[in-house]
């Protein structure tokens, strides 16, 4: 069964291990449920009409809360929301390891008073951070001479915080497109890449429209959920022998 939380807010997937009726033949009055994956000193009777069927619609409605709950944890505007990365921030086999994940609330905000363009400019920045800490094992060169090894992806990540203007934010994009790795481009629309302009016309002409067109192509480019699972594997094994 689903279990809902007292909060409303989330689905938990759980098993019933015990009933209790107000008598012998009468109603079922609660369910001793035990969560899936959890100890079992979680254990606990709730009310059935906590209840909820694990029907394929329920299923669905559970991944989009837990999806909303992660994104409100991490403070990711709503604006971001509608991104392919969003959807895989938070999955297995990320080529970021174990960097953390920015507070992109305060990425994103902008003092009272700011004009239109900066608050769309600071927005685009955690997006930015955004697609690269979705991006799979495999998609960049991670290793301790690759060209997006964790010192290198760190100090990068710094950059795009502290950027203060498109042409910045444009150079830093492009950084991060450059080393990407061409097999994690999808072939039915990666090849609208080719139709923005050269690396150097885009860094010198940089705006905060171009910055968004060009977020958004990369973001729908790319294949979020293909992963290496060679290196999965393998940094599995390491993190299983330390």
């Amino acid at each position: 069964m689903l279990v809902e939380s007292k909060s409303g807010k989330l689905l938990w997937a759980a098993s019933v291990t015990a009933v209790t009726r107000s008598k012998d033949d009468g109603p079922v009055v609660a369910y001793r449920v035990h969560y899936k994956g959890w100890s079992g000193r979680f254990d606990e009777w709730v009310e059935p009409d906590r209840l909820v069927e694990p029907s394929e619609n329920n299923l669905q409605v559970q991944e989009e809360m837990l999806e909303e709950a992660a994104a409100k944890r991490d403070g990711l505007p709503p604006a971001l929301n509608n991104m392919e990365a969003h959807k895989y921030l938070r999955s297995q086999g990320r080529a970021r390891g174990s960097a953390f994940l920015p507070d992109f609330a305060t990425v994103a905000h902008t003092p009272a008073g700011a004009s239109s363009d900066e608050q769309t400019f600071a927005l685009l920045k955690a997006a930015v951070l955004l697609v690269e800490l979705a991006l799979p094992l495999g998609a960049v060169d991670v290793t301790s001479r690759g060209a997006w090894r964790p010192d290198v992806s760190k100090l990068w990540r710094v950059m795009v915080e502290e950027a203060q203007s498109s042409t910045d934010l444009m150079r830093y994009l492009i950084m991060l497109e450059d080393c990407i790795t061409e097999q994690w481009f999808k072939q039915d629309v990666g090849h609208l890449r080719n139709c923005l302009p050269d690396r150097w016309l885009a860094i010198e002409e940089a705006n905060v429209s171009s910055l968004a067109v060009r977020i958004q192509l990369l973001d729908r480019c790319l294949l979020y959920g293909t992963v290496d699972l060679h290196l999965f594997v393998e940094k599995g094994s390491k993190t299983n022998k330390k």
